[in-house]
Order: structure tokens, then C-alpha cells, then sequence
């Protein structure tokens, strides 16, 4: 599992995935009798270096399924919407997105149990990686080709699916296939595969709205390619006889736990599902704003998301970067989680009042280095908040969540509020997620056991 933040455009089934997928952990380690392997004298086989050809074909992949994820949320899904329903277009995106996602989030937990457990002579990963790739390929053709938003509903629950299933393939290779002493280095450079991904995103999806199929199928055909490249060198073998794995009422029960009892948790984890609240509101919107707010066609508009991908990249790198080693010099976390707070809050007003593309990328921009320096403290500051240390999975997947449930919810809710005023009033959108911003720094300052 790696430990890189979590991209701020992430959708509800990768996080949900990757919260299962150290719930799940949690839970296996706790069910093995006895004493962890290394402290009974169990011989620990040690993991091989991987060469450049495997850490290329990683990044190639991990880039394809970003593409599948992200091309989707941040620009085809909008497109698409607003051909079949360009008067309803607000409700039937949200629709879309929220309800489409619910399917991920409870197949999440699922995919990584089985997942675990799979003894297939063919392995234990590659098996979910190729079965995601049908259905992400099955999701993308269906919305595709339908002309009414139920079916797309359909189509997206089927997308969100494929990306658990994908998720409970890939997400494990890391820690099973890549020694610890590369891991930092091989998780990073993932990390910059993903950001790629969600710059080329919309910049890919604006060449391609002359046809729907290739529009929704390319990100498919990326990952295939990948996966061609990756699966043989891919060393997998099926499960050991031996594999503790949970059964999914214990996996889901070890979502629970007491927010009066672990207040500083249950402080940090509502701090980031304020904020992602209010990204969400940003990211599902944005393309209608380009159109409705400043005037631009579909095609104009995903190149001027990618050109402000391309600059909001280089702030959130620097920031996270910079962030990270100010905090663990001056051992400090809630002084940036204040500046990431402050940063988003004053990035969406001025999104808000935004006349031309100049001050919408100046908003991006602003909120995209808040995103940097949020997460560059917000795991550290997760972990050092841990009710339970020994418990560290569980906690660490539960705060996944946080950035999973808002995926979900915000596109449901952001049309009762676009529609304020007789519609189309993203000023108050953007300024709702500005406010859910800065009630982060409210939550942040009540925490007492971290400085």
C-alpha cells in the first residue's frame, strides 16, 4: 500500500479502496496467532531491487489508471452531460457522479478481501487487474453510447466498480513487489504519474469531443497498454494456502470507532472531509463554469483546465515539498494545515468573482498550493493523532474515508446550491466550498494533542 497523499481529484472507489485495503491489513494482522513473523524467528525473504523497466512500467500504468479515473470526473462526464441535458445539466452531472459512486465505495472493501484471497494459478493481482479492465472498458462503452441520464448513472456505477477492482489489483504491488528502501522513490514518481494524468486529462478529452467513443475509450485503451507492458514482468503468484484472510463484516465493523472517546481524530478527519467537501465543489464544476461564467466551447475550456492543471501542478510540488520539510524542521503541523485552509478558502473567492481565464487560473493556482501544503502535514498529522498506534491500519483507513464520502455527497449537493437565484450562481458554490475550507482551521484549532 503506499503511503503518497492522496491526489486532491481522487475519485470515491480509489479511496475507498485504499481505506480497505489497510482496514483489511489491520484486521489479518489481528487475527494471526501469536507473535508477528519476525519477532517468531520466521525467515523474511527479502524482496529484489526492481530495475528501471519495472518502475517505468508501474508509472506508464498507475498514468493509464489515473486516466480512467480522472479523465471522466474532470472533463468527459460534464461533457457528455450537458449534451443530453444542457438545461439540467447542474442536477444531472451531480446525479451522475454521486449516485454512480455509491456502488465504489461499498465494492471497495469487497474487491480487497477477495482479492487477498484469490489462488489462481494465473496469481493473486493480475487476475482483478484485467477484470477491471473489462469492466472499465464496459462502464466507458456504455456511457458512451446511451442518450439518457439514468443509463449513464448505470454506465458510471459500472466505471466505479472497475476502478475497485483495478485498485485491489495494483494498490498492493507496491509493498508485495518493491523492497522498502525503493518504495519512497517508486511511490513518488507514481504520485507525478497521477498528476500527469490529471493535467492531460481535460487537455486529451478537448481533442476528442468529435466522437463520444473514443472520448470515453481512450483512457481505457492507456491502461490496456499499460497492462500489457506490466503484467509479464509483474512477478504474482496465487495466495499462500496459509493467508489469514477477514471475513467483509470485519473489515466493514473496523470502519467504526468512537469520535467521543478519540475527539483529536475524529477533529482531523472531519478537517479533511471539509476541505475535500469543498474541492469537490471546485472540481466537478469547473468545465460549466468555463462555459456558462466565461464563455469558452468545450474544447476551448479543456485546454485552458489543462493549462491551469500545468501551473497549479508546479504550485501544489512546491508547496507539498517545501511544507513537508518546514514541518518536520520546526515540528509544527497545524500552522500549515491554517495556510492550506487560508490558501484554498481565499483560491475558490477568487475562482468566485473570477471575469477571465487569468483570475480563474490565478484561483486555481492559489488553491492548488493550499492542497500542497495541506498535504504535506495532513498524514503526518493523521498519524500522529492515532488513538490506537498499534492499531495503525484501521485508524489510517478510516481517514481515507474522508476523502472518499465527500466524492459522493458534494455532486448531489451542489446543485440545490447553483440553483440559488435562479441558477447558475457558481459564485455561491465556490464561496460554500471556501467556507467549508476555512472550517478546517476551525477544526484544526481545537485539537490539543499536536502543535
Amino acid at each position: 500500500m503506499s503511503n503518497t497523499p492522496l491526489p486532491p481529484e481522487i475519485t470515491p472507489a480509489q479511496a475507498i479502496s485504499d481505506a480497505a485495503g489497510l482496514v483489511t491489513e489491520h484486521v489479518a494482522h489481528r487475527n494471526e496467532p501469536g507473535p508477528p513473523s519476525s519477532q517468531r524467528g520466521d525467515p523474511v525473504r527479502p524482496l529484489p531491487r526492481v530495475g528501471a523497466g519495472f518502475i517505468g512500467a508501474y508509472m506508464f500504468t498507475y498514468f493509464g489508471l489515473n486516466l480512467v479515473m480522472l479523465m471522466p470526473a474532470l472533463f468527459s462526464l460534464a461533457y457528455k452531460v450537458q449534451v443530453i441535458d444542457p438545461t439540467g445539466k447542474h442536477t444531472s452531472l451531480g446525479l451522475v457522479i454521486g449516485l454512480g459512486s455509491i456502488l465504489g465505495l461499498i465494492a471497495g472493501p469487497v474487491a480487497g478481501v477477495l482479492a487477498d484471497g484469490t489462488r489462481l494459478r494465473w496469481g493473486r493481482r493480475r487476475p482483478w487487474l484485467v477484470a477491471g479492465l473489462l469492466l472499465a472498458a464496459l462502464g466507458a462503452l456504455i456511457i458512451a453510447l446511451v442518450s439518457s441520464i439514468a443509463l449513464m448513472v448505470v454506465g458510471w456505477s459500472i466505471s466505479q466498480l472497475a476502478v475497485a477492482v483495478i485498485s485491489a489489483g495494483f494498490n498492493p504491488v507496491l509493498a508485495e513487489r518493491v523492497p522498502s528502501a525503493q518504495r519512497g522513490r517508486v511511490g513518488a514518481l507514481g504520485g507525478v504519474s497521477a498528476a500527469l494524468a490529471g493535467v492531460g486529462a481535460s487537455l486529451f478529452g478537448s481533442f476528442l469531443t468529435g466522437s463520444m467513443l473514443l472520448l470515453f475509450l481512450t483512457p481505457c485503451v492507456v491502461f490496456a497498454l499499460g497492462l500489457l507492458i506490466f503484467l509479464p514482468i509483474l512477478k504474482d503468484e496465487p495466495a499462500p494456502a496459509g493467508t489469514v484472510v477477514p471475513s467483509l463484516a470485519e473489515v466493514f465493523r473496523s470502519f467504526l470507532f468512537n469520535p467521543r472517546q478519540h475527539s483529536d481524530f475524529a477533529l482531523v478527519f472531519i478537517g479533511k472531509f471539509l476541505l475535500q467537501f469543498g474541492f469537490t465543489f471546485f472540481s466537478t464544476y469547473q468545465l460549466y463554469f468555463l462555459l456558462d461564467r466565461l464563455g469558452s466551447t468545450p474544447e476551448e475550456a479543456g485546454r485552458k483546465l489543462a493549462a491551469a492543471g500545468g501551473i497549479s501542478l508546479v504550485a501544489l510540488m512546491s508547496f507539498a515539498v517545501l511544507g513537508g520539510f518546514l514541518s518536520d524542521r520546526l515540528r509544527r503541523r497545524k500552522p500549515f494545515i491554517y495556510l492550506a485552509a487560508a490558501l484554498i478558502a481565499t483560491g475558490l473567492i477568487t475562482v468566485a468573482v473570477a471575469d477571465s481565464i487569468t483570475m480563474f487560473i490565478l484561483g486555481g493556482t492559489l488553491l492548488s498550493a493550499g492542497t500542497g501544503a495541506f498535504t504535506s502535514v495532513d498524514l503526518a498529522m493523521a498519524t500522529d493523532l492515532l488513538p490506537e498506534p498499534d492499531k495503525a491500519g484501521k485508524y489510517m483507513g478510516i481517514y481515507y474515508l474522508s476523502s472518499g464520502i465527500p466524492g459522493v455527497i458534494a455532486p448531489i449537493v451542489a446543485p440545490l446550491v447553483i440553483g440559488l437565484g435562479g441558477g447558475g450562481n457558481y459564485a455561491a458554490l465556490f464561496t460554500c466550498g471556501a467556507i467549508l475550507a476555512a472550517g478546517t482551521a476551525i477544526t484544526t484549532a481545537r485539537i490539543r494533542s499536536v502543535r
